[in-house]
């Protein structure tokens, strides 16, 4: 399996047998325009069978309904991120909710499981959305509620990866066992990399999401948050992925 990283926790991945898809695929990276149509037209240029959505943030979110349009993909999301898809205009074909514990057989023999997870700095579920929220609300980016949040564990090609978009975890009795853990770091907060250890059991993890977000993928660079990570837990196996270039895993 390969992974190409757009930045943030924009994943899009390519098995042997040439199934694609994607996880939170978001290019434009602005709090005020949300959606630049030239940015998405410029750096998504395959055709992901299907998406995954963490969660419902603008920055992870507010491209889907260009990218659905582009490519007439099908996304597997929360109710709250399919709520604001309906008021976006995006057809119910191209809709799929999820809940926690879902199990999904993909084509291309991908298996997905959706584990419920949390936002950085959230213990319970965070605010979504029961029904489609106004259009005109949907213009401000605070209004992208978070709503539930989903980590995903992939298996396919003989491998698990676990995809978790914001630092934080759902604590389990047991940790979650995978080959490669892709995991949001950004700004992680105190505590932070003792419940990275508790919660997965992985070969290495990969950052996500530690890098300037609001600046243009042409602008891309990171911050430090993989070196803060890493001076607290110095043994913690990390690699990173370039940008925008296939990595295998």
């Amino acid at each position: 399996m390969e992974v190409k990283w757009y930045g943030i926790n924009a994943l899009e991945f390519r098995c042997a047998n040439g199934t694609d898809f994607a996880v939170d695929l978001y290019v434009s990276r602005d709090r005020e325009k949300l959606n630049i149509p030239a940015e998405v037209d410029k750096y998504i240029q395959s055709r992901p069978q299907w998406m995954l959505m963490t969660h419902a943030h603008w920055d992870h979110l507010a491209d889907m309904p260009q990218v659905i349009a582009k490519t007439d993909t099908v996304l597997y999301a929360s109710r709250t991120a399919c709520n604001i898809m309906r008021t976006m205009g995006v057809k119910e074909g191209n809709l799929r909710e999820i809940h926690y514990g879902d199990t999904l057989e993909m084509p291309g023999g991908v298996t997905v499981q959706a584990l419920e997870s949390r936002h950085m700095g959230q213990t319970d579920e965070a605010p979504g959305y029961a029904a489609p929220p106004p259009r005109e609300s949907l213009t401000l980016a605070d209004n992208w509620r978070c709503g539930e949040v989903f980590a995903f564990l992939i298996q396919a090609d003989g491998l698990r990866v676990l995809n978790v978009g914001s630092a934080n975890f759902l604590e389990s009795a047991q940790p979650i066992e995978c080959d490669v853990c892709l995991c949001g770091i950004s700004r992680w907060k105190e505590g932070f990399p003792q419940l990275l250890q508790r919660s997965v059991k992985c070969r290495y993890l990969i950052p996500t999401h530690h890098d300037e977000f609001r600046k243009p993928l042409s602008e891309f660079h990171l911050r430090d948050d993989l070196d803060r990570l890493q001076a607290v837990l110095p043994d913690l196996s990390a690699k990173e992925l370039a940008p925008l270039a296939w990595t295998r895993l």
